[in-house]
């Protein structure tokens, strides 16, 4: 019998009822995580972060439901020694129609896990797409299940061949990629795009500000960023949970030279998960 991928509510398969308001109203939140030989890696980043975004949707109790939940996912990724990705997705379970939640709602938890990446690619080439962030800084940072906006921009990458596509918000500051955080170096400087209004705050962004740049003697600044400020960094990386850093070789028709830059700071994320992962 073949391992379980999927589990709903903590037993294997499973399906979603078609009143999931998930499914409905996006209302929800979700995380992405690595796993290797069924440890999940960074589960207390990860689940702070969900934590913080099912408070912003008004779940009640959102810490001891997120406890609770990742007791159980993390009982089933050990189960079968996953290594590779996880996804958890947590909706307010099912109800009626209509925008308002009925009360008491009961959640609803959704864990996939899928194969590790046979290879992550060492550099990306980017467009900028039309598609915008919108502001909304009671949202900001969060991962929710809304995310239509970088599922339009990536629409735009693969029709115009990029490897992904930088996203602005309507004051033409640089926010993210579709995929990741971005971060821009300038000598002994690195500055990444301030969050307070759009956008999504990565795990990996979080340890790359606060333990791994700061080891690596970089001063690190959180700031609103446009793109003629980016064509002069001396170098430009992507990071998220499931490729960890990836240098930009280019961003339209600017150029970055190939450095050893992305290597070294992979390596000292890489590191710094596994020490997270241990606490």
């Amino acid at each position: 019998m073949s391992k379980p991928r999927e589990w709903v509510d903590g037993k294997a398969g499973g399906s979603i009822p078609l009143d999931d308001r998930g499914l409905n109203y996006a209302d929800g939140a979700f995380e992405t995580m690595s796993c290797s030989s069924g440890e999940m890696a960074c589960r207390s980043l990860h689940s702070d972060r969900l934590a913080l975004a099912l408070g912003a949707l008004r779940f009640p109790d959102p810490t001891a439901l997120v406890q609770q939940v990742f007791d159980d996912v993390c009982r089933c990724v050990e189960s079968v020694g996953h290594s590779g990705t996880a996804r958890l997705t947590v909706t307010r379970g099912s109800g009626p129609r209509g925008y308002a939640p009925a009360e008491p709602a009961l959640p609803r938890y959704i864990l996939r896990l899928f194969p590790p990446l046979e290879r992550a690619p060492e550099t990306q080439a980017c467009g900028v797409a039309v598609t915008r962030w919108a502001h909304q800084p009671q949202l900001a940072g969060l991962k929710l299940l809304a995310r239509t906006e970088q599922v339009l921009a990536a629409q735009e990458a693969a029709a115009q061949h990029w490897d992904d596509a930088l996203m602005l918000d309507a004051q033409d500051h640089v926010i993210s990629s579709t995929r990741g955080n971005i971060f821009a170096f300038f000598g002994g400087q690195c500055v990444t795009p301030d969050l307070s209004q759009c956008g999504i705050a990565g795990t990996r962004r979080q340890l790359l500000i606060e333990a791994v740049l700061p080891q690596l003697n970089y001063t690190v600044g959180e700031r609103a960023i446009t793109l003629a400020e980016l064509s002069k960094a001396d170098a430009v990386l992507i990071s998220n949970t499931v490729r960890g850093v990836i240098a930009v070789s280019r961003i339209e028709d600017q150029h970055y030279s190939k450095s050893a830059l992305p290597r070294c700071i992979q390596d000292a994320l890489t590191q710094q998960v596994v020490s997270c992962s241990a606490r």
